[in-house]
């Protein structure tokens, strides 16, 4: 009986150290898949390597590029090398686009291409621009214009019109019009230029040019006056 004691002492003793070794198993395992943290949610586990790269691309601007098309967005950081998103303007500026500079003030030659011309009251004036700069550039935009004499300026109002943008070769010009109205007989607020300030677009620099058109009829406070500039390359 002894023996026999002996020996189911041991099968026992054998039973619970197995069923012990294999709830350690359980517990100390090499972990796989996520990990979930302490409000359930998949936390990423050591090492994964999904996404690759940057979280973040680049955002364009929304500044007008120089191509014309809206923004100079930068390339994005994703480890595909996919292109970051784009300003509010659109797509990025391309490579093609922003190698041609815009014409600056003083890289720009000014003088009339027709100092005042037409019949009737409503006449044009043609002032040109001309690419001095030894490169390509490109213009886009309303130019500023002051009438002035002595003792006044007048600063023109722009057309409606949609502006284009021109490319400009080394030497090549581009032009935009003048429409001036002229006073008919009994006009008593004449205005009589002696001076045209021209500003380029997007410049702060202004050039003056003499004024051949002879007396304006002057609409300084109208809201739709006679005499008004248009857009480059019109």
């Amino acid at each position: 009986m002894s023996n026999l004691r002996n020996r189911r002492k041991a099968a026992a003793a054998l039973t619970g150290a197995a069923a012990l070794m294999a709830l350690l198993t359980a517990c100390n395992g090499t972990a796989t898949g996520s990990v979930k943290t302490d409000n359930g949610a998949a936390a990423p586990v050591v090492g994964d390597s999904t996404g690759g790269g940057s979280a973040n691309g680049s955002t364009g601007g929304s500044d007008a590029a120089p191509n014309g098309g809206s923004g100079s967005g930068s390339s994005g950081g994703s480890g595909s090398g996919n292109t970051g998103t784009s300003g509010s303007g659109g797509s990025g500026g391309s490579a093609a686009g922003t190698s041609v500079p815009s014409c600056q003030a003083s890289q720009l030659g000014y003088s009339w291409a027709d100092p005042g011309s037409g019949t009737g009251q409503q006449k044009h004036a043609v002032v040109a621009f001309t690419n001095k700069s030894g490169h390509s550039c490109t213009m886009y935009g309303f130019p500023g214009v002051d009438l002035v004499n002595s003792g006044q300026k007048w600063s023109l109002q722009r057309t409606n019109a949609t502006p284009k943008r021109v490319t400009l070769a080394n030497g090549a010009s581009t032009n935009f019009a003048i429409t001036f109205l002229v006073p008919a007989q009994g006009d008593s607020t004449t205005f009589t230029p002696t001076t045209v300030v021209v500003t380029a677009p997007n410049q702060r620099t202004s050039f003056d040019l003499s004024w051949h058109g002879g007396a304006v009829l002057l609409q300084d406070g109208a809201t739709h006056p006679g005499t008004f500039i248009g857009p480059v390359g019109e």
